[in-house]
């Protein structure tokens, strides 16, 4: 280009200076000189643009990068859940209240790192609330409910926890498992969500968000039994943390150091039936100390500890038997309660009236199936009953369903019929009725007494819950 600029110049002084014929051979090969001019600089502009492309892609590039490192470092998954629950709740005293056309969505985003090769990270944040509703609920600051219950928008953490592998290649594989552990939705849930095993620990004994340390042992080369896994756990089931008295903020439960943590400990046995091929054996006893009566209950002078309960368990599940598309499950459970003198209020102290020290044992069970049939088992129909004794007591508070079924103390029944919309999502149409026997069913505080119409508040107590529900899943 600086070339065919110096020859116009030349070519123009040599235009004012010849004659006229001369002058019109230079104007030809002048405006030749322009013309090329010209198609250089339209060149120039063209190279500019690619140049200026080449700039764009590279930050695209960039921006590629980027997501892909940090999708390599934490891979997101997704659950989502919308139900629509019509419910009919018949009192003691023979009065009945329909609470209909109740719509709620739940999210879970589950995450999850590989840290190295023997370390790697699991969590997952909740929301649960009502449509049109954002009303905070108050046992949304019961930990162990915390994005488990309808409430607002928030999201909660449900889990967060790392598991730090070492001895992999020994004959004594171990593990730790440290931080909000993942003790929600446990065997046997994952049949009527259509799911793989979410949790850890029978969901008959617990379910809802724990903080705590798991220690695991894989005995499977010592038993010579496949699965095979020996665990002990430590959770904090309240912890109480110093706080000005009277302080509306303060940390849960009573501002004072008369209140004592509520620490839990368990051990935990899983195994396979040998020779069956998608079978599971979870034998467990676990043992709550110094379970606080309330704790939201800021007033020091009322909320106390009111004692110890033991928890045994045991459980069986077998899934898709001999390539039949035929599940079926079975868990026990058995409560042992220690109550000391405390009591809270006028309620009562640990499943006793004021000042009653009397332990109290108490038992639950819990069978189902499901079947799945159709083309490709499109469709799959399941079938659940579990019964619970008078004193039977648990750990599902922050259970998914609304009416913690698994508490019951009486008689509780559910059907249901899904429809498999693809791998990653279904539609299920169902059916609970349940027949409470006694009061307080999954409430550690006060004594249980029979339900009839001669209950002195029995227009306050529920005798029986009927639900038609119908839920969309999506897992992703």
């Amino acid at each position: 280009m600086k070339k065919t600029l110096l020859t116009l110049c030349v070519m123009t002084l040599s235009l004012s200076a010849n004659t006229k014929n001369d002058n019109t051979a230079l104007l030809k090969s002048l405006m030749k000189e322009v013309k090329t001019l010209k198609q250089e600089v339209l060149v120039l502009k063209k190279s500019k643009v690619q140049y200026t492309k080449s700039i764009d892609d590279i930050y695209d590039n960039i921006d590629r990068v980027e997501a892909e490192g940090l999708q390599n470092k934490i891979n997101f998954g997704l659950d989502f859940k919308t139900n629509l629950d019509n419910f009919t709740k018949t009192y003691a005293d023979g009065h009945k209240v329909f609470n209909n056309n109740i719509w709620s969505n739940k999210l879970m985003l589950n995450m999850k790192a590989n840290i190295t090769d023997n370390m790697n990270f699991y969590g997952r944040l909740s929301m649960y609330k009502y449509w049109g509703s954002s009303y905070i609920h108050p046992y949304t600051y019961y930990d162990n409910m915390q994005g488990r219950v309808p409430s607002d928008s928030s999201l909660y953490v449900e889990r967060a926890y790392i598991n730090w592998f070492f001895f992999k290649d020994s004959l004594l594989p171990m593990a730790l498992t440290i931080g909000r552990q993942p003790s929600s939705d446990g065997p046997s849930t994952q049949f009527k969500d259509n799911t793989k095993r979410k949790g850890t620990y029978s969901a008959l004994l617990y379910d809802g968000a724990a903080d705590g340390i798991v220690f695991t042992a894989n005995i499977s080369k010592l038993i010579k039994l496949p699965k095979s896994y020996l665990r002990f756990g430590y959770a904090k089931g309240f912890g109480y943390s110093e706080t000005t008295p009277n302080v509306t903020n303060a940390f849960i439960g009573a501002s004072n150091n008369n209140i004592k943590d509520t620490n839990i400990a368990g051990l935990f046995f899983d195994t396979s039936l040998p020779n069956i091929q998608n079978s599971l054996i979870q034998i467990s006893y676990s043992k709550m100390m110094d379970i606080v009566a309330n704790p939201l209950d800021k007033n020091s002078s009322q909320n106390k500890n009111i004692g110890n309960v033991d928890l045994y368990g045991a459980m069986l599940e077998l899934s898709n038997i001999n390539n039949t598309h035929l599940d079926l499950f079975a868990h026990y459970g058995h409560s042992h309660t220690t109550p000391n003198s405390n009591s809270y209020l006028n309620y009562g102290g640990l499943l006793t009236h004021a000042g009653n020290t009397k332990s109290k044992d108490g038992d639950s069970f819990w069978i189902g199936s499901r079947y799945g049939f159709g083309e490709r088992q499109k469709y799959k129909i399941g079938l659940e009953y579990n019964k619970g004794s008078k004193n039977w007591i648990n750990l599902t508070q922050g259970s998914f369903d609304t009416y913690n079924k698994l508490a019951t103390r009486g008689d509780a029944y559910e059907a249901y019929l899904m429809y498999v919309i693809n791998r990653y999502s279904n539609i299920r149409l169902g059916y609970v009725n349940i027949d409470y026997r006694y009061t307080r069913s999954g409430w550690f505080v006060g004594e249980s007494k029979k339900i009839n119409n001669s209950l002195t508040n029995a227009q306050n107590v529920v005798k029986r819950v009927n639900s038609i529900y119908l839920k969309m899943s999506v897992h992703f």
